[in-house]
Protein backbone atom coordinates (compact mmCIF):
# COMPACT_ATOMS: atom_id res chain seq x y z
CA UNK A 1 0.00 0.00 0.00
CA UNK A 2 2.80 2.37 0.81
CA UNK A 3 4.32 1.70 -2.58
CA UNK A 4 1.06 2.64 -4.29
CA UNK A 5 0.84 6.05 -2.51
CA UNK A 6 4.38 6.84 -3.45
CA UNK A 7 3.56 6.17 -7.07
CA UNK A 8 0.55 8.48 -6.91
CA UNK A 9 2.68 11.28 -5.50
CA UNK A 10 5.19 10.85 -8.28
CA UNK A 11 2.42 10.98 -10.85
CA UNK A 12 1.06 14.13 -9.27
CA UNK A 13 4.46 15.77 -9.41
CA UNK A 14 4.80 14.95 -13.06
CA UNK A 15 1.39 16.44 -13.84
CA UNK A 16 2.35 19.67 -12.10
CA UNK A 17 5.53 20.02 -14.12
CA UNK A 18 3.64 19.43 -17.34
CA UNK A 19 1.13 22.23 -16.51
CA UNK A 20 3.91 24.76 -15.82
CA UNK A 21 5.48 24.07 -19.19
CA UNK A 22 2.25 24.66 -21.11
CA UNK A 23 1.70 28.19 -19.58
CA UNK A 24 4.98 29.86 -20.92
CA UNK A 25 3.80 32.46 -23.60
CA UNK A 26 5.87 34.57 -26.04
CA UNK A 27 6.18 38.22 -24.78
CA UNK A 28 7.88 41.61 -25.37
CA UNK A 29 8.30 44.80 -23.39
CA UNK A 30 9.06 48.40 -24.54
CA UNK A 31 9.79 51.37 -22.24
CA UNK A 32 9.80 55.10 -23.06
CA UNK A 33 11.75 57.08 -20.47
CA UNK A 34 12.51 60.73 -19.89
CA UNK A 35 9.46 62.17 -21.69
CA UNK A 36 9.84 65.97 -21.50
CA UNK A 37 8.12 69.22 -22.35
CA UNK A 38 10.37 72.32 -22.60
CA UNK A 39 8.93 75.77 -23.17
CA UNK A 40 10.67 78.04 -25.67
CA UNK A 41 11.45 81.61 -24.79
CA UNK A 42 11.08 85.17 -25.98
CA UNK A 43 13.95 87.07 -24.40
CA UNK A 44 14.73 90.22 -26.36
CA UNK A 45 18.37 91.25 -26.13
CA UNK A 46 20.20 93.89 -28.15
CA UNK A 47 23.77 94.88 -28.87
CA UNK A 48 25.09 97.82 -30.87
CA UNK A 49 28.23 98.56 -32.90
CA UNK A 50 28.68 102.28 -33.47
CA UNK A 51 30.94 104.52 -35.57
CA UNK A 52 31.08 108.33 -35.70
CA UNK A 53 33.42 111.17 -36.61
CA UNK A 54 35.89 111.46 -33.75
CA UNK A 55 35.18 115.11 -32.96
CA UNK A 56 31.55 114.21 -32.22
CA UNK A 57 32.56 111.75 -29.48
CA UNK A 58 32.80 113.29 -26.01
CA UNK A 59 36.35 113.44 -24.60
CA UNK A 60 37.88 111.76 -27.67
CA UNK A 61 41.64 112.44 -27.56
CA UNK A 62 43.16 114.51 -30.40
CA UNK A 63 40.23 114.35 -32.85
CA UNK A 64 41.02 114.72 -36.56
CA UNK A 65 37.59 114.28 -38.13
CA UNK A 66 38.12 110.59 -38.95
CA UNK A 67 35.41 107.95 -38.70
CA UNK A 68 36.20 105.82 -35.64
CA UNK A 69 34.56 103.24 -33.41
CA UNK A 70 32.39 104.96 -30.82
CA UNK A 71 32.87 103.07 -27.56
CA UNK A 72 30.31 105.01 -25.53
CA UNK A 73 27.54 104.08 -27.98
CA UNK A 74 28.59 100.44 -28.49
CA UNK A 75 27.86 97.50 -26.18
CA UNK A 76 27.69 93.71 -26.12
CA UNK A 77 24.48 91.69 -26.14
CA UNK A 78 22.31 92.52 -23.12
CA UNK A 79 19.03 93.83 -21.75
CA UNK A 80 18.95 97.60 -22.17
CA UNK A 81 19.22 99.81 -19.10
CA UNK A 82 21.34 102.94 -19.51
CA UNK A 83 22.72 102.23 -23.01
CA UNK A 84 22.45 104.98 -25.64
CA UNK A 85 22.38 104.53 -29.41
CA UNK A 86 23.27 108.21 -29.85
CA UNK A 87 25.39 110.39 -27.55
CA UNK A 88 27.20 112.93 -29.69
CA UNK A 89 28.20 116.55 -29.13
CA UNK A 90 29.46 119.56 -31.09
CA UNK A 91 27.64 118.56 -34.27
CA UNK A 92 28.37 120.54 -37.43
CA UNK A 93 26.63 120.32 -40.82
CA UNK A 94 27.99 117.31 -42.71
CA UNK A 95 28.69 115.22 -39.59
CA UNK A 96 27.44 111.64 -39.63
CA UNK A 97 27.60 108.30 -37.85
CA UNK A 98 26.70 104.67 -38.52
CA UNK A 99 25.48 101.90 -36.23
CA UNK A 100 24.39 98.30 -36.58
CA UNK A 101 21.88 96.93 -34.09
CA UNK A 102 21.96 93.20 -33.41
CA UNK A 103 18.60 91.82 -32.26
CA UNK A 104 18.14 88.43 -30.57
CA UNK A 105 14.57 87.37 -29.80
CA UNK A 106 15.23 84.05 -28.05
CA UNK A 107 14.45 80.53 -29.24
CA UNK A 108 11.06 81.33 -30.81
CA UNK A 109 10.24 83.23 -33.98
CA UNK A 110 8.84 86.60 -32.95
CA UNK A 111 6.94 89.64 -34.08
CA UNK A 112 9.09 92.70 -33.32
CA UNK A 113 8.13 96.37 -33.08
CA UNK A 114 9.98 99.59 -32.32
CA UNK A 115 9.06 103.14 -31.40
CA UNK A 116 10.86 106.47 -31.00
CA UNK A 117 9.98 109.59 -29.09
CA UNK A 118 11.64 112.97 -28.65
CA UNK A 119 11.73 114.07 -25.03
CA UNK A 120 13.65 117.34 -25.44
CA UNK A 121 13.72 119.52 -28.56
CA UNK A 122 14.99 122.93 -27.61
CA UNK A 123 16.99 126.03 -28.49
CA UNK A 124 19.65 126.09 -25.78
CA UNK A 125 20.73 129.64 -26.53
CA UNK A 126 20.22 132.10 -29.37
CA UNK A 127 23.38 133.26 -31.10
CA UNK A 128 23.30 136.18 -33.53
CA UNK A 129 23.67 134.04 -36.69
CA UNK A 130 21.05 131.63 -35.35
CA UNK A 131 18.65 134.48 -34.74
CA UNK A 132 19.12 135.69 -38.32
CA UNK A 133 17.97 132.31 -39.71
CA UNK A 134 15.57 131.45 -36.88
CA UNK A 135 13.98 134.52 -35.27
CA UNK A 136 11.86 132.24 -33.04
CA UNK A 137 14.95 131.05 -31.15
CA UNK A 138 14.43 133.91 -28.67
CA UNK A 139 11.29 132.10 -27.42
CA UNK A 140 12.37 130.17 -24.27
CA UNK A 141 9.53 127.70 -24.83
CA UNK A 142 10.15 127.22 -28.54
CA UNK A 143 11.33 124.05 -30.23
CA UNK A 144 14.73 123.64 -31.84
CA UNK A 145 15.41 122.88 -35.48
CA UNK A 146 18.08 120.21 -35.09
CA UNK A 147 15.55 117.36 -35.31
CA UNK A 148 14.44 118.64 -38.73
CA UNK A 149 18.03 118.68 -40.02
CA UNK A 150 19.14 115.28 -38.67
CA UNK A 151 18.27 112.69 -41.31
CA UNK A 152 18.20 108.95 -40.70
CA UNK A 153 17.99 105.72 -42.67
CA UNK A 154 17.45 102.17 -41.39
CA UNK A 155 18.04 99.02 -43.43
CA UNK A 156 18.27 95.24 -43.08
CA UNK A 157 22.01 94.62 -42.78
CA UNK A 158 24.18 91.50 -42.96
CA UNK A 159 26.18 92.55 -39.91
CA UNK A 160 29.13 94.39 -41.46
CA UNK A 161 27.88 97.95 -40.79
CA UNK A 162 27.98 98.80 -44.50
CA UNK A 163 25.00 99.55 -46.78
CA UNK A 164 25.53 97.17 -49.70
CA UNK A 165 23.85 96.25 -52.97
CA UNK A 166 20.95 93.90 -52.24
CA UNK A 167 20.14 95.42 -48.84
CA UNK A 168 16.95 97.44 -48.54
CA UNK A 169 15.95 100.54 -46.57
CA UNK A 170 12.74 100.20 -44.58
CA UNK A 171 12.64 103.58 -42.80
CA UNK A 172 14.17 106.96 -43.60
CA UNK A 173 13.62 110.66 -43.05
CA UNK A 174 14.27 113.43 -40.53
CA UNK A 175 14.32 112.69 -36.81
CA UNK A 176 11.23 114.84 -36.37
CA UNK A 177 9.29 112.54 -38.70
CA UNK A 178 10.44 109.33 -37.04
CA UNK A 179 9.24 110.72 -33.71
CA UNK A 180 5.72 111.33 -35.06
CA UNK A 181 5.46 107.99 -36.87
CA UNK A 182 4.40 106.04 -33.80
CA UNK A 183 4.94 102.30 -33.71
CA UNK A 184 7.46 101.04 -36.26
CA UNK A 185 6.73 97.59 -37.63
CA UNK A 186 9.78 95.40 -38.01
CA UNK A 187 7.64 92.27 -38.31
CA UNK A 188 3.99 91.58 -37.54
CA UNK A 189 1.14 89.52 -38.98
CA UNK A 190 0.49 92.10 -41.72
CA UNK A 191 4.00 93.08 -42.90
CA UNK A 192 7.68 92.52 -42.26
CA UNK A 193 10.97 94.08 -43.26
CA UNK A 194 11.92 90.54 -44.30
CA UNK A 195 9.05 90.43 -46.77
CA UNK A 196 5.40 89.32 -46.57
CA UNK A 197 4.55 88.63 -42.92
CA UNK A 198 7.78 86.86 -42.02
CA UNK A 199 8.62 86.90 -38.29
CA UNK A 200 12.09 87.61 -36.98
CA UNK A 201 13.61 84.11 -36.71
CA UNK A 202 14.52 82.66 -33.34
CA UNK A 203 17.96 81.33 -32.47
CA UNK A 204 19.56 83.65 -35.03
CA UNK A 205 21.27 87.03 -35.08
CA UNK A 206 19.26 89.69 -36.91
CA UNK A 207 20.91 92.97 -37.94
CA UNK A 208 19.55 96.45 -38.58
CA UNK A 209 21.89 99.09 -39.97
CA UNK A 210 21.22 102.76 -39.29
CA UNK A 211 22.93 105.99 -40.27
CA UNK A 212 22.42 109.59 -39.17
CA UNK A 213 23.48 112.70 -41.05
CA UNK A 214 23.40 116.37 -40.11
CA UNK A 215 22.38 117.35 -43.62
CA UNK A 216 21.12 115.66 -46.77
CA UNK A 217 21.56 111.88 -46.80
CA UNK A 218 22.02 110.02 -50.09
CA UNK A 219 22.44 106.29 -50.63
CA UNK A 220 25.65 105.20 -52.34
CA UNK A 221 25.48 101.42 -51.94
CA UNK A 222 28.73 99.51 -52.02
CA UNK A 223 29.23 96.09 -53.65
CA UNK A 224 28.36 93.13 -51.46
CA UNK A 225 31.52 91.69 -49.99
CA UNK A 226 31.94 88.69 -47.73
CA UNK A 227 35.36 89.48 -46.34
CA UNK A 228 37.05 86.63 -44.47
CA UNK A 229 38.58 89.26 -42.18
CA UNK A 230 35.61 90.97 -40.49
CA UNK A 231 37.89 93.53 -38.87
CA UNK A 232 38.56 94.91 -42.40
CA UNK A 233 34.95 94.75 -43.56
CA UNK A 234 33.63 97.83 -41.78
CA UNK A 235 32.80 101.47 -42.56
CA UNK A 236 36.23 102.70 -41.46
CA UNK A 237 37.91 100.76 -44.26
CA UNK A 238 35.12 100.64 -46.81
CA UNK A 239 32.86 103.62 -46.17
CA UNK A 240 29.26 103.50 -44.97
CA UNK A 241 27.48 103.22 -48.31
CA UNK A 242 26.00 106.69 -47.78
CA UNK A 243 26.88 110.31 -48.54
CA UNK A 244 26.17 113.10 -46.04
CA UNK A 245 26.04 116.64 -47.41
CA UNK A 246 25.70 119.57 -45.00
CA UNK A 247 26.02 122.28 -47.67
CA UNK A 248 22.44 123.46 -47.44
CA UNK A 249 22.16 123.59 -43.63
CA UNK A 250 21.85 127.15 -42.31
CA UNK A 251 22.41 128.51 -38.80
CA UNK A 252 18.91 127.80 -37.45
CA UNK A 253 20.05 124.65 -35.62
CA UNK A 254 23.01 126.27 -33.84
CA UNK A 255 23.19 125.33 -30.14
CA UNK A 256 19.98 123.24 -30.43
CA UNK A 257 19.59 120.05 -28.43
CA UNK A 258 17.56 116.90 -29.13
CA UNK A 259 17.04 114.05 -26.64
CA UNK A 260 14.95 110.98 -27.34
CA UNK A 261 14.11 107.38 -26.50
CA UNK A 262 13.98 104.15 -28.50
CA UNK A 263 11.94 101.15 -27.42
CA UNK A 264 11.72 97.62 -28.83
CA UNK A 265 9.06 94.96 -28.24
CA UNK A 266 8.92 91.25 -29.15
CA UNK A 267 6.01 88.80 -28.98
CA UNK A 268 5.84 85.17 -30.05
CA UNK A 269 4.70 84.60 -33.64
CA UNK A 270 3.47 81.01 -33.50
CA UNK A 271 -0.22 80.66 -32.64
CA UNK A 272 -0.44 84.45 -32.74
CA UNK A 273 -1.39 85.24 -36.33
CA UNK A 274 -3.38 88.39 -35.52
CA UNK A 275 -0.66 90.43 -33.80
CA UNK A 276 -0.13 93.98 -35.11
CA UNK A 277 2.45 96.49 -33.97
CA UNK A 278 -0.18 99.20 -34.23
CA UNK A 279 -1.96 97.57 -31.27
CA UNK A 280 1.18 97.67 -29.10
CA UNK A 281 1.52 100.64 -26.74
CA UNK A 282 5.13 101.56 -25.85
CA UNK A 283 5.67 101.71 -22.10
CA UNK A 284 8.12 104.67 -22.12
CA UNK A 285 9.77 104.42 -18.73
CA UNK A 286 9.84 107.70 -16.85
Amino acid sequence: MKRILTSLVLIGAMVTIGWAATTAFFSDEETSTGNTFVAGDIDLKIDNTSYALDYNIPLYPSPTGALVASQNTSWDLRDLTIEKFFDFVDLKPGDYGEDTISIHVGSNDAWVCAAAQITNDSDQTCTEPEGDDDPSCVDPDGNGELDDSLNFAFWVDDGDNVFEVGESVFLEGPLSGIDTQGQITLADSASSILGDATPIPGDTTFYIGKIWCFGDLTANQLPDREDPSPELNNPINRGTGWTCDGTFINNAAQTDKVVGDLEFYAEQARNNDQFLCSNWDPSWEE
